[in-house]
């Protein structure tokens, strides 16, 4: 008789169950990885999220920079500001002024994506100023605009101004022409106000002619009389003197023989001491055209020799007084140009220049772009003491730039100031 084997055997069960064992633990492990993926996934999409809020945040405080920069006054009231990019993102903007002069800000800006919030704060931000004035003289004895002048930026003046010219053989009047507002807080002009023009709005200076001047004893609108003091901003030059100190460049990064202009750094302030020389042009450096300013100081160079740094890294000058060293080198008298070879400067860049003792101008200073309405070049010159226009040799002195005088109590010596043009900084 035949006999069939059994259909299982404690093997074979023992087999099964073990592939049971292992078919759960591959299970469980594939679960947990599926999990940890989904985990991953989750938590990088956050972070996507997260950074994207990030970016359009940052990209509020730009849009605060510029609505900063091109609003006339922010300095009452707490400013709120909804800024779109162009993918539909959205940055809450809130600007809070830090003094009524609306030139100090706190900005805030918070974006939130899918329920993610980031928010990027700056707790100081500076709004750059403009000298509004190609000429402000609180008080200037002896000042007078000559037949010749061309003075393009308003004026103020807080003593009296007085006017020269006279009538050639053609019956023609011939004197200073004023391309903006003359305001002084004297009563009168002086000398000769009768040859004083104003040139005609719809006129430009580089092909005006006389029918397009318009004389003061005909018309009105050109000057004002006993005009109260502007509302400046302060100048403070020991605030000025401090930021100097603080953010003293390092003259070597700034320099043209060791530094790519690509990596050229900017928004630089320098300090020198004592007796200083400044001149201006433009070159070429590895295949670029560059601003750059030659200076001479002995006190930051240790010889009184010419030394080239890019005028386009340059925010600030800061000239101080120098009490010790070489009686020549004492002092804080500047010159803004070559007095040697009277070559005309030519300043690129945008850079406002503090001095502590007499200001000289002996030759032209003109700026690199003359396309006025898009030039980004500006020059400002604020002195302590005296500022000097003292060309040699005959002929206009052209200065395109900013011209400020700080107020002394003490009688300072002043001379005839002889200016083509002024354009304000």
């Amino acid at each position: 008789m035949k006999t069939h084997p059994p259909t299982s055997s404690p093997k074979t069960g023992s087999t099964l169950i073990m592939v049971l064992v292992v078919l759960l633990v591959v299970t469980g492990f594939s679960t947990m990885s599926l999990d940890n993926a989904l985990n991953l996934a989750r938590i990088s999409q956050e972070k996507v999220i997260m950074e994207q809020a990030h970016y359009v945040a940052e990209s509020g405080l730009a849009e605060a920079a510029r609505v900063i920069n091109t609003s006339p006054y922010m300095g009452g009231t707490v400013t709120n500001v909804s800024f779109t990019l162009a993918n539909g993102k959205v940055a809450e903007i809130t600007i809070t002024p830090l003094n009524n002069r609306g030139n100090e800000f706190a900005v805030s800006s918070t974006s939130t994506i899918n329920g993610v919030t980031r928010e990027v704060n700056i707790g100081r931000v500076y709004r750059p100023t403009y000298l509004e004035y190609g000429h402000y003289y609180e008080d200037f004895r002896n000042l007078w605009w000559i037949y010749g002048n061309y003075i393009d930026g308003k004026v103020w003046t807080g003593t009296q101004q007085n006017i020269y010219g006279y009538t050639r053989s053609g019956g023609e009047k011939w004197g200073p022409v004023f391309g903006k507002m003359n305001q002084t807080a004297a009563s009168q002009f002086g000398g000769y106000p009768e040859y004083a023009a104003t040139l005609d709005a719809d006129a430009a200076a580089a092909t005006m002619t006389y029918d397009d001047l318009q004389f003061w004893s005909e018309y009105e609108d050109g000057y004002e009389l006993e005009t109260s003091k502007p509302d400046l901003f302060d100048v403070d030059f020991d605030q000025s003197r401090l930021i100097a100190d603080t953010l003293q460049a390092d003259l070597d990064a700034i320099n043209p023989l060791q530094v790519d202009p690509s990596d050229m750094p900017k928004g630089q302030s320098l300090k020198f001491r004592g007796k200083t020389e400044m001149r201006f042009s433009v070159d070429t450096v590895r295949g670029v055209e560059v601003g750059i300013m030659e200076v001479r100081n002995q006190d930051a160079f240790g010889k009184y020799n010419w030394n080239r740094v890019y005028s386009e890294a340059i925010d600030m000058v800061y000239v101080e007084n120098l009490t010790t060293g070489p009686s020549e080198h004492q002092g804080a008298t500047l010159t803004l140009g070559d007095s040697a070879t009277l070559e005309p400067n030519i300043v690129k860049g945008n850079m406002t220049i503090w001095a502590e003792d007499d200001v000289t101008i002996p030759t032209h200073i003109v700026y690199d772009n003359q396309n006025f309405e898009e030039s980004t070049d500006k020059l400002g010159v604020i002195s302590k003491d005296d500022i000097w226009f003292d060309r040699p040799i005959a002929g206009d002195l052209v200065v395109q730039g900013g011209v400020h005088r700080h107020w002394c109590q003490q009688y300072r010596r002043n001379r005839t100031a002889r200016i083509q043009r002024a354009r304000s900084a």
